[in-house]
C-alpha cells in the first residue's frame, strides 16, 4: 500500500508509560500507599478506599439490573400466560368449527358442488390458519432468553467475582524513588515476580502490621528454602499469593508490548 493510505493493519510499540508499574493501584494508577490491599483471586494491588468504592458502586448497579430482570421476567411470564390462553381459545374455535363441518356433512348440505369435483380451482384450496401462525410467532418471542445479572461484582481487571473478604492487607515498603522493595533483601521490585506472604490470623485478630502480608521477591524467598515461617515477622504463613508483575516494553517480559489497529484490507 502507498504511504498514508488507510488500509491494512497498523501496529505501534507500547512504551514503559503504557505498562503497569508494580505497587500502583490498579484503579487509580498511582502508588498504593494508603492502605494497600491485594485480591487473593487475581493478585492485583489496589488502594482500600478505591476498591471498596468500586465494589459499592457495582453492587448498586447489580441490584438495579436485578430489579429490571425481575420485572422483565414477570412480564414474560404474563405474556406467556396470555399467549397460552389465546392458543387454548383458538383450539376451542377450531374444534367447534370442525364439529360444525361434521354436522353439515351429516346433513349432506353441499354449498358448492364444484368443491368436490373441481378441487384445483382457487376457491377450493384450503385456507392458511392465521391464528396458529400468530400464536407460534408470539410464543417464540416470549421464550426469548435473557441472561440474569451476576450476584457479585466482577473484578475491574480479571472480571472474576470479587468480594470484600477476598482482599488482604499488604505491608508495602517503599524507597526514595517510589518503588516497592522486597521486605527481605530490600531490592526494588519492578518486573520480577513478587509474592505476598499471608500470615495466619491470631486468636485476638488485632489489626497490626504483623497481620499484614509481607511482599517479597519470589527468587529471594525460594533461596531461603520456602519455609512456612515468615522470615520478616516470624509468624506462620497461611497462604502464598503471587502478585501481578510489573509490565515492561521488552518482548521477553511476556506482556503485551504492541497495540494493533485493524483497518480495511484489499485482497
Amino acid at each position: 500500500y502507498a504511504k498514508g493510505e488507510s488500509y491494512g493493519t497498523t501496529t505501534a510499540r507500547l512504551g514503559q508509560d503504557s505498562q503497569y508499574t508494580f505497587g500502583n493501584c490498579s484503579l487509580s494508577l498511582h502508588p498504593a500507599k494508603d492502605q494497600p490491599v491485594a485480591s487473593i483471586t487475581s493478585g492485583y494491588i489496589y488502594e482500600r478506599a478505591a476498591i471498596l468504592e468500586y465494589l459499592l458502586k457495582k453492587t448498586q448497579e447489580l441490584k438495579q439490573k436485578q430489579l429490571e430482570y425481575d420485572r422483565w421476567k414477570q412480564s414474560q411470564e404474563q405474556q406467556l400466560l396470555m399467549e397460552q390462553d389465546k392458543k387454548r381459545k383458538a383450539e376451542m374455535e377450531k374444534f367447534e368449527t370442525a364439529q360444525k363441518v361434521v354436522a353439515a356433512k351429516k346433513q349432506r348440505v353441499e354449498v358448492n358442488p364444484l368443491n368436490r369435483t373441481s378441487y384445483w380451482l382457487a376457491q377450493s384450496q384450503p385456507e392458511r390458519n392465521k391464528t396458529t401462525a400468530t400464536t407460534t410467532s408470539a410464543t417464540s418471542t416470549t421464550t426469548s432468553s435473557r441472561t440474569p445479572p451476576p450476584t457479585r461484582p466482577a473484578s475491574p481487571n480479571s472480571q472474576r467475582p470479587l468480594r470484600r473478604k477476598d482482599l488482604v492487607e499488604l505491608d508495602l515498603k517503599w524507597n526514595s524513588d517510589d518503588q516497592v522493595v522486597c521486605a527481605i533483601s530490600e531490592k526494588s521490585i519492578t518486573t520480577q515476580q513478587a509474592l505476598a506472604l499471608i500470615p495466619k490470623v491470631s486468636g485476638d485478630k488485632q489489626k497490626n502490621n504483623n497481620n499484614k502480608a509481607q511482599v517479597v521477591l519470589e527468587q529471594v524467598y525460594s533461596d531461603l528454602g520456602n519455609d512456612k515461617i515468615c522470615p520478616v515477622t516470624g509468624r506462620k504463613i497461611a497462604k502464598i499469593l503471587k502478585l501481578q508483575k510489573g509490565g515492561s516494553s521488552f518482548a521477553s517480559s511476556g506482556g503485551i508490548v504492541e497495540a494493533k489497529q485493524y483497518r480495511p484490507t484489499m485482497t
